[in-house]
């Protein structure tokens, strides 16, 4: 009975903590916030709709289904907002160089000029969201992060999912939502800085789940609309050489790639904007950055880019070569690949291709960090990797943000 009357209190106590501490953190965020006070309800209102989504996907999914896990994701969930809400107004150098000169330029705009016009060097499924953000009565730099922050909150979902496929344990699918949502490189990326690496890699962590899951069509109109974000999603798709090999990607659903792609290029195609200005930006970012490393903890960052023009072949020979050693090495057995080694395989392309490859910024491990989450909970014993990944991450961001 004592026992009972002690779990009943501490439970009580428990609810009555979280309630308090989640809306002092809502506090302590909306205050944070320094723009107009039409953004400032639009932000906190936002914040406030993803909370209460993420909160009814929990419950209509019944990831998780003790009350206490449940209870820890919400906070987490409120706690993991309120730090990126809190982080809003910073201003970042790409914000002022680029971001809002293409707003500003697309508002002064029609939509079919805007659609039409080259602006910027991202490609178009992007373009859409600063377009949109260009037309709503906002500060633009809000509607920027929020997009961001959005697509966190999936590739925690992701990351959680992810690590079910391989465990059934509630307590590691939970902690793999928590670290995606407070670990500082995502909330950095995202909220402080106003980059859109959550955007391709939410997509991409879904992408892999669903192949995992041999939902093979899924798969790859969610890896083609990562890829159709940001050209970094490359560095994921060799694995779908390894899972067409297993009979996880089928040979029918492979067309659902370009498929996906040239759909969302079509209404910048249907507004005007030519063929080669619409196909053209992946190869106009692949040769921008005439350097061998721009901050990022590849091999290469240990060669001064002085040295470009003379080794800049060399680094993409060298990680061609290292994919097909792996191909060889993997493909040329008898055995079937397991499904655990193809999430180990993941993060093996996404941190070895960034890392062989010139002109890489410090942002492109973005995938590696997250995809190392899930390896970490579903690998016992390998929370090194998890360590340094993330430790490096924030080490290399805090170099470049704060000096």
């Amino acid at each position: 009975m004592k026992e009972k009357s002690y779990q009943k209190r501490s439970e009580g106590l428990l609810v009555l903590l979280s309630i308090f501490s989640s809306a002092a953190a809502f506090y302590i965020a909306l205050t944070s916030l320094r723009g107009g006070l039409s953004s400032c309800v639009y932000a906190f209102i936002l914040i406030l709709f993803y909370m209460v989504g993420g909160l009814l996907f929990l419950c209509r999914q019944r990831a998780l289904s003790t009350p206490g896990l449940m209870l820890g994701a919400a906070v987490t969930l409120c706690f993991g907002l309120c730090i990126r809400m809190s982080l809003l107004d910073h201003i970042s150098g790409d914000y002022v160089s680029f971001l809002s000169i293409w707003t500003e330029t697309m508002r002064g705009m029609t939509i079919r000029q805007a659609l039409s016009t080259p602006i910027g060097d991202y490609n178009m499924p992007y373009l859409y969201l600063i377009l949109l953000c260009s037309r709503l009565p906002f500060y633009d730099l809000y509607c920027i992060k929020l997009f961001s922050i959005l697509a966190d909150l999936f590739s925690a979902f992701g990351i959680m999912y992810l690590v079910g496929l391989f465990t059934g344990s509630e307590k590691k699918r939970f902690a793999g939502f928590a670290l995606a949502l407070l670990l500082p490189t995502t909330w950095l990326n995202s909220a402080y800085w106003g980059q859109c690496d959550s955007v391709y890699g939410a997509l991409a962590i879904w992408g892999l789940y669903c192949a995992l899951s041999k939902k093979s069509r899924r798969a790859m109109v969610l890896l083609a609309l990562s890829f159709s974000f940001k050209l970094q999603a490359l560095f994921l798709l060799p694995i779908c050489i390894f899972l067409y090999a297993s009979g996880r990607i089928r040979l029918r659903d492979i067309p659902f790639f370009p498929a996906a792609f040239l759909a969302v290029m079509l209404p910048a195609l249907l507004g005007g904007r030519s063929f080669y200005d619409t196909f053209s930006i992946y190869f106009s970012q692949a040769t921008a950055y005439p350097y061998l490393s721009l901050n990022a903890p590849s091999f290469w960052s240990i060669i001064s880019n002085d040295y470009f023009d003379e080794l800049s072949g060399a680094p993409v020979l060298i990680c061609g070569g290292a994919l097909m050693l792996v191909f060889i090495l993997f493909l040329s057995g008898s055995r079937k690949i397991r499904k655990r080694e193809m999430l180990a395989m993941s993060l093996l392309f996404c941190l070895m291709i960034p890392w062989l490859l010139p002109r890489m910024h410090e942002r492109y491990f973005y995938l590696a960090e997250m995809l190392s989450i899930a390896y970490a909970l579903v690998y016992n014993r390998r929370h090194a990797v998890l360590v340094i990944l993330m430790g490096g991450g924030f080490l290399i961001y805090s170099a470049y943000l704060f000096g």
